[in-house]
């Protein structure tokens, strides 16, 4: 029998399912939307949408499959949106998203009690109020009946595989993003559960990735059209699957995902912890990841394209013809604030140079650039801890567009290479169950059976002298303190 491997990525904005062989061909995908729901600071969604687009995912993406050869199902996750849940793991609330920073004060409060840097040494990622113990922390101030009514918190993977097997499990790298996982000791957290007020029974089992979760319960396997025990085995964060479907698993690997938020993900040998906060973590394959990310990159050019009535096309065949025209023009894209390694939230977007003689193509030529400059700026953080960030593995939106892909080359100085399976997180949780169900011996013989790409051979001594010059200047704009 040639078995299917089914990697579903449960994301922010839709749920995406694609149906692999052993070999990495993709035989059927599916994908559902679902809404956000903003008010202020608090940004919801429904986990009864996940489920739902999971079931519409898997359907399409089936259709004309045999359900037979279905030999196992991993999940890819968004990390850090949160819901309280009955003992039947019935949602109390709406899920209180990534996005949502409710939780500024209670923040503070966690950071004034442990210490940001021991918080940051336990779980790998900074006091954020988007992450699960700042929102904890603000569900018991807040809402302390609904709190204690709640049989269990859960975030994205857990909720998923509970619905589909029973049993409410999540893994090292989902957990740590919640801010309640130690990754060091392997477990939850028992100073910070403390401070936020929950016992480890009210949070869900830890299992490593790609430990079987168990079968398809009757209900799930109808509503999916699969047949009932159909293996389920623990998924991981979305980057890390990301990580996975794009062969990225070996030290000095990196990996530039470009989405709404751009990513750059490394993978080392050790904890990488650092003075500007990389987000470390344990990798599924062995070793370790991290990750750091842009706050706009792929939403400030989708807001500029909005705004001018463009398309991406247009925009990338025209702003090419601008490099000379915007050579004096500077756009710092930090439309929702600076992120990593600035860490200044409340700065703005900033435009310098502008004239008369610019035109919308000039702009968004100059966006694209301070997107593909901050990534330099993420690359030489991972130099500095020991990488050699010459060579990066390019996913995502932006790798489809030609000039974008050649702007991080000629900025950067990486060898760019770009995936031909652009869909890696159901890639990777499709690697993830193939290595759960023996089709695969490791993630290494999986990443060389699926994933396949080709370098971009983009490299030009001319324009990277170019831009390292305008780099420069860049820079030192960057650095200035104009704004808090």
């Amino acid at each position: 029998m040639d078995p299917y491997l089914i990697g579903i990525d449960v994301g922010t904005t839709g749920t995406k399912t694609v149906v692999f062989r052993a070999d990495g061909t993709a035989l059927g995908s599916g994908y559902r939307e679902y809404s956000l729901q903003t008010d202020g600071s608090a940004v919801t969604q429904s986990a009864e949408d996940w489920w739902q687009a999971v079931v519409q995912s898997v359907r399409e993406a089936m259709q004309g499959l045999d359900p037979q050869k279905a030999a196992g199902i991993s999940i890819s996750a968004q990390g850090a949106s949160m819901t309280a849940v009955d003992k039947e793991c019935r949602p109390l609330c709406p899920v209180m998203t990534w996005m949502d920073t409710r939780a500024q004060q209670e923040a503070k409060e966690l950071a004034a009690a442990l210490g940001e840097e021991t918080i940051y040494r336990a779980c790998g990622w900074p006091v954020n109020p988007s992450l699960d113990a700042a929102k904890l922390l603000w569900l018991r101030k807040q809402e302390p009946e609904l709190f204690a009514r709640a049989y269990q918190f859960v975030s994205t993977p857990e909720f998923i595989n509970w619905r589909l097997t029973g049993k409410s499990v999540i893994d090292p790298t989902c957990g740590a993003i919640r801010q309640l996982f130690n990754i060091g000791r392997g477990e939850w957290d028992g100073d910070i559960l403390r401070e936020v007020g929950v016992q480890t029974e009210r949070l869900p089992e830890i299992r490593p990735t790609g430990a079987a979760v168990g079968g398809l319960t009757a209900q799930a396997a109808e509503e999916l059209g699969l047949p009932e025990g159909t293996p389920v085995f623990n998924g991981a964060h979305d980057q890390y699957c990301a990580s996975l479907g794009s062969g990225a698993v070996r030290p000095g690997d990196l990996l530039l995902a470009t989405g709404t938020t751009w990513v750059v993900f490394g993978i080392a040998d050790h904890l990488m912890f650092s003075d500007t906060h990389l987000s470390p973590g344990i990798h599924p394959a062995g070793g370790f990841g991290a990750m750091a990310s842009l706050v706009t990159a792929g939403s400030a050019l989708k807001w500029y394209r909005d705004l001018i009535g463009s398309d991406y096309a247009s925009i990338d065949r025209e702003a090419e013809k601008r490099v000379k025209s915007a050579e004096n023009l500077f756009f710092l894209p930090y439309l929702a604030g600076a992120g990593f390694p600035h860490n200044r939230p409340g700065r703005r977007a900033e435009i310098y140079g502008l004239s008369l003689s610019h035109d919308r193509y000039d702009l968004a030529l100059a966006l694209m650039e301070g997107v593909a400059f901050e990534a330099d700026l993420v690359l030489e953080e991972f130099r500095r801890q020991g990488l050699a960030a010459d060579r990066l593995i390019m996913t995502g939106g932006a790798a489809r567009s030609e000039l974008w892909s050649r702007l991080v080359e000629w900025i950067t100085g990486c060898t760019v290479y770009r995936m031909s399976q652009p869909e890696t997180c159901c890639a990777g949780a499709a690697m993830i169950a193939g290595v759960g169900a023996g089709v695969f011996y490791s993630y290494a013989e999986a990443g060389s059976a699926k994933a396949k790409m080709t370098p971009l051979l983009a490299q030009d001594n001319a324009m990277r002298s170019f831009y390292r010059k305008k780099s420069e200047r860049y820079r030192s704009l960057a650095a200035k303190e104009r704004l808090p």
